[in-house]
């Protein structure tokens, strides 16, 4: 199972984390390194990613 939220295009990067094949843009892969990290935990709704260091919502 997979989710594309858009077509992979030639600077993207790919890694695997934990298991699962992840396809990442350069800005968004900048976003994940400044927060230390991602990880991904498997809820009732299957595999979820979480970046390191975000502790909850803004209510700003």
């Amino acid at each position: 199972m997979g989710l594309a939220l858009d077509e992979p295009r030639d600077n993207d990067q790919s890694h695997t984390v934990d298991g699962l094949k992840i396809i990442i843009d350069p800005f968004a892969a900048k976003l994940v390194k400044d927060a230390g990290g991602l990880t991904i935990r498997n809820s009732i709704f299957g595999p979820q990613a979480e970046l390191q260091g975000v502790t909850g919502c803004s209510g700003a």
